[in-house]
């Protein structure tokens, strides 16, 4: 009997040092993922991050940002004819006349994921659906999501509309630091009062189960079945089509620490699972350290021809990220001076320094002067390109003028003496 107790007992132990195990390694269980730190964007943990995949309703990130950065909340918007009968999938039965406002549609496009709401915004403040497209490809090069590819503005299937996780990362990143933006995606229920088509409110629940759950269904995280409810949640969006399959970009914050996880093509509830994973993974094994703080002395800079011989270079702001705990001490810095052109004014950047973490930049700060420095050169020698150049000029013609007036007198006395020897031979 001791025997099986002792056996059962050894089970259990090699039983929970695999499950310990296998969560210190964190393997995600849906195709792509990524998790990043707001504040820098350094990335925390990625599987395959940049393998291009389907975003469906994530693409509604972008659409959202856009008007609400060229709209106000309370503009009215009036449905046009086609709308309501060109879109399928998820919609809030807009119809045609219908008038209603930004921040209705806005909440109704991210909340339930209208994709009625979608076109109409995009018809509105793009002036027509392929016009919006190209600006939400315009913008997403601007952020850095150059394996992005945006056909329409709602994310119902196209072999052509596509991104990645890493991309969504840096589109969320930037959607999140809208005010606007942030409380339409915290928000849990939302409703649209009668409009002049429609005679009974709207009443709508965030999709997002991390922010709002009314199900039984549980998911599987730490060795227990638990509610998919997140703690720290504070957005952002879900989607789905059958090509896509589950997708989920996912913020949280706890003490201070902003994170964005994207989760890309899952079954059923696997997106909560692996973004519950991912957040506790980043809060629990990274740390928010302050690197250099604000106004450090970094280091004395030469100066030649200024009326002082040497500038302090000082840091222009203090440098946060977060880091792996216990490696604040393997983290690289490289100290980059500019070219130093004179005069320089105070706060002038010279250079920078630059942090690397594994090899990979995690973040710069500037470099700037705490004083003022003023050339001693001639007023008329400082830098002056034109002056450079007509000296130059001068210089290249005097040389060709004086190669002239010695080649010439040169020929002048080869010719005399030719002339006398030519006499003395004549006059023999």
């Amino acid at each position: 009997m001791i025997k099986k107790v002792i056996c059962l007992l050894l089970l259990i132990s090699v039983f929970l040092l695999n499950v310990s195990a296998a969560y210190a390694a964190l393997n995600t269980i849906c195709q792509t993922s990524v998790l990043i730190d707001v504040k820098t964007g350094t990335i925390l943990y990625e599987n395959k991050a940049n393998q291009k995949m389907y975003p469906a309703s994530l693409t509604k990130i972008m659409t959202a940002i856009l008007v609400i950065e060229v709209g106000n909340l309370s503009d009215v918007i009036t449905i046009d004819d086609d709308t309501p009968h060109e879109i399928e999938g998820s919609h809030i039965a807009l119809e045609e006349g219908e008038i209603l406002t930004l921040k209705d549609l806005l909440y109704a496009l991210m909340l339930p994921s209208a994709n009625d709401a979608a076109l109409a915004l995009a018809k509105h403040y793009g002036g027509s659906e392929e016009k919006f497209v190209k600006i939400m490809n315009d913008r997403a090069k601007e952020l850095g999501a150059y394996n992005t590819n945006f056909v329409n503005p709602h994310g119902l299937h196209d072999p052509n509309h596509y991104t990645t996780a890493a991309d969504l990362a840096l589109i969320a990143k930037y959607a999140m630091e809208n005010e606007t933006f942030r409380e339409i995606v915290r928000t849990e229920r939302y409703e649209i009062p009668p409009t002049n088509k429609k005679d009974e409110t709207r009443y709508f629940t965030n999709y997002n189960r991390l922010i709002h759950n009314t199900s039984y269904n549980q998911i599987y995280v730490n060795g227990a079945y638990i509610d998919p409810t997140y703690e720290y949640a504070t957005g952002i969006k879900t989607g789905y089509t059958p090509e896509a399959g589950n997708t989920l970009v996912a913020s949280a914050s706890k003490d201070g620490t902003d994170l964005i996880a994207v989760i890309m093509n899952g079954v059923s509830l696997e997106m909560y699972q692996d973004a519950h994973n991912l957040f506790n993974y980043g809060f629990k094994e990274f740390e928010s350290a302050t690197l250099i703080s604000k106004n450090t002395f970094v280091q004395n800079i030469e100066v030649k021809h200024g009326d002082n011989k040497e500038i302090s270079a000082i840091t222009e702001s203090d440098f946060t990220t977060l880091i792996k705990k216990d490696s604040k001490n393997k983290i690289e810095s490289k100290i980059i001076i500019n070219d130093i052109n004179l005069p320089l004014n105070k706060n002038d950047v010279v250079g920078k320094i630059e942090y690397k973490s594994d090899g990979k930049v995690i973040g710069t700060v500037n470099l700037i002067t705490p004083t003022s420095v003023k050339s001693t050169l001639p007023e008329n020698s400082r830098g002056n390109i034109f002056f450079t150049i007509i000296k130059y000029i001068l210089m290249i013609t005097a040389g060709i003028v004086t190669g002239l007036f010695l080649l010439k007198i040169y020929n002048d006395i080869r010719i005399k003496l030719i002339r006398k020897k030519r006499k003395s031979r004549y006059n023999g």
